[in-house]
């Protein structure tokens, strides 16, 4: 099998802020009709974040041939994680995950590990999967190994899986090929996106931050820029050998993220669209 082309809608948030139905739309007719959903208020909407019930999104979606396949949704706990469920399962989403977290230390690290185990054994009985989503900070060290490979050693394979996003690997000083190859068959989606060739600021962070300094939300910034970004195809990214990689261990979707741009969002997209279509590797519904 090979990798089917998605998107995060993260990517054209500020056409979702004003109308989803419009976005997705015009986002389904660029040729992205597999969708990652992004709600960071699950406390008040368990679906997609824009208060549309299961059953109508499932008939706008239906209209535009889309499908949602996965998510980010926050905050996931006790109190949210039924609704999300019900929801999530009635429109046939499997991946559940979150955007992002964070690790002051190795017993909190230890502990994240637990509460991913225990989401994804709940999930599990719904066919539903838990995600782990990276940046570049679950490239530091605890222990002499990477964050990323202790949450991989310390969940169960049962219940969580990855979402490797392979630019903030690069960023963190990873190689993603290689980072795809130690995942393995736990790599389920790989976000992509692609490294400016004229930015000024460096590829690997840590030569700007301090690699033993845990990083939190407050300084996960810094050390980069919007135009850091750039569309698929467009930069320094080895784009096909990570499609390859991904597809050699099974991997089942490449999510566009794009979380800058120098153009419109839908412009954006379209160019990432286009150099899509170039690859070897990847499967058109």
């Amino acid at each position: 099998m090979a990798l089917k082309v998605g998107i995060q809608l993260y990517s054209v948030r500020e056409d979702m802020e004003k109308d989803p139905v419009e976005a997705i739309r015009k986002v389904a007719e660029i040729g992205y009709k597999n969708l990652e959903v992004a709600n960071a208020r699950a406390d008040q909407d368990p679906g997609v974040g824009f208060g549309v019930p299961a059953d109508q999104l499932l008939e706008i979606l239906g209209g535009f041939g889309a499908k949602v396949v996965s998510s980010h949704i926050r905050p996931i706990d006790d109190n949210t994680l039924p609704a999300i469920i019900e929801y999530h399962h009635k429109i046939g989403n499997k991946y559940v995950g979150q955007s992002a977290d964070f690790f002051p230390d190795y017993d909190t690290l230890m502990k994240r590990c637990e509460e991913y185990n225990r989401v994804g054994k709940v999930l599990s009985q719904y066919g539903m999967k838990f995600l782990y989503h990276n940046h570049y900070h679950e490239f530091q060290k605890y222990q002499d190994k990477y964050v990323l490979y202790h949450i991989m050693e310390n969940t169960d394979p049962a219940y969580v899986d990855f979402e490797l996003d392979t630019f903030w690997a690069m960023r963190g000083g990873a190689d993603p090929v290689e980072v795809i190859k130690h995942l393995g068959s736990r790599l389920n989606l790989v976000h992509q996106k692609d490294f400016s060739k004229t930015t000024t600021s460096p590829i690997n962070l840590w030569t700007v931050k301090d690699p033993n300094v845990p990083i939190t939300w407050q300084t996960f910034g810094g050390g980069f820029d919007k135009k850091d970004f750039c569309e698929v195809g467009t930069g320094i990214m080895p784009i096909q050998d990570i499609l390859d990689a991904a597809n050699e261990q099974g991997a089942e979707y490449v999510i566009l993220e794009q979380d800058a741009t120098q153009l419109t969002p839908m412009e954006s997209i379209q160019i990432s669209m286009d150099s899509f279509r170039k690859y070897n590797g990847i499967e058109w519904d």
